[in-house]
């Protein structure tokens, strides 16, 4: 016995044991192994969301979980399918070329797409955290019909992206005015050109333009220039975007949990995917604030959900 243990008292160091003991045997014995990027928060919500769909069709014994520093050589082994939660967690994990079914999920498309290759076709799939750009343009049809501008801020990682979503609003008839910048302090004048004229201003996933530190400044702006802002989290909406599209931790785990039981059951994995199911967030008070009338969140989602079912 190391000299650290010895110290300790027969009950607690029989504790350590034992706690040691089942935390290892669960990850070495599990058919679905979890590694998530934090416990806390929507990665938390989403590991509980994956577990909960799981259970009972697989036994909590066979699910083991794992944060990024304790995956090593051999940690990985054993498992049928790996499911990472974020973008550390899915780095960590493709790092070590696992030879098993990989699915990641609570991470950006970028992230995923920026990832090393997987060891073999098909060994690798996502759900992705951001919203299809057919999706964003259509709750903008939706929700507001009588806008016809938006107005699109972009960093240098998400320009691609401003692009199709210029494409895809230029098929609906919506005009485009698009802003590149390279820092946060270009934002304040971009967005004085870009809502020179009232437009809808749809925030993108890019951390040099839409952070904890610029958010507030940008709402202001365009509030004062009267023009709404779309965000894609539940707390943009509470920060003060008049609407708000996401998948919610639970909507992605339950279909992660999905796409986990068909590789148990001897298929593949999905190709990399959206999550299917969404939420429409709605700043009531902004919207009185602008004199923007919006319908019920559920009846928008509704007709967007039958333009994606359309054949």
């Amino acid at each position: 016995m190391s000299p650290t243990l010895r110290g300790l008292p027969a009950a607690l160091l029989l504790l350590l044991v034992l706690a040691t003991g089942l935390f290892s045997g669960d990850a070495a014995a599990a058919r679905v192994l979890l590694v998530t990027s934090e416990r806390s928060g929507a990665h938390e919500e989403t590991l509980t969301a994956i577990r909960s769909a799981l259970v009972p069709g697989i036994p909590t014994s066979e699910i083991g979980i794992l944060e990024p520093s304790q995956v090593e050589n051999g940690a990985l082994a054993g498992s049928r399918i790996i499911v990472t939660i974020g973008t550390e967690a899915a780095q960590v994990v493709t790092s070590q070329s696992p030879r098993q079914p990989v699915l990641h999920t609570l991470l950006p498309r970028d992230a995923y797409e920026r990832l090393p290759p997987a060891t073999g076709p098909g060994r690798s799939s996502a759900i992705f955290l951001d919203q299809p750009v057919q999706r964003q343009i259509a709750l903008i049809t939706e929700a507001l019909p009588d806008w016809r501008r938006l107005a699109l801020l972009a960093g240098p990682r998400s320009q691609p992206l401003a692009t199709k979503l210029a494409a895809a609003a230029q098929e609906q008839q919506l005009t485009v005015n698009i802003e590149n910048i390279s820092s946060e302090r270009d934002i304040y004048p971009a967005l004085q050109r870009l809502l020179a004229d009232r437009a809808v201003l749809l925030a993108l996933p890019d951390s040099t333009v839409f952070n904890s530190y610029t958010i507030q400044n940008v709402l202001l702006t365009s509030y004062r220039h009267r023009s709404p802002l779309i965000g894609f989290s539940p707390a943009y909406v509470r920060a003060g975007a008049l609407l708000g599209l996401y998948s919610t931790p639970t909507q992605i785990g339950d279909q992660a949990a999905e796409a986990v039981r068909m590789v148990l059951a001897g298929g593949g994995l999905p190709p990399p995917q959206a999550s299917r199911r969404f939420e429409i967030g709605i700043n009531q008070n902004v919207a009185h604030s602008l004199g923007i009338h919006l319908e019920p969140a559920a009846e928008i989602a509704a007709r967007i959900i039958r333009r994606e079912t359309k054949p």
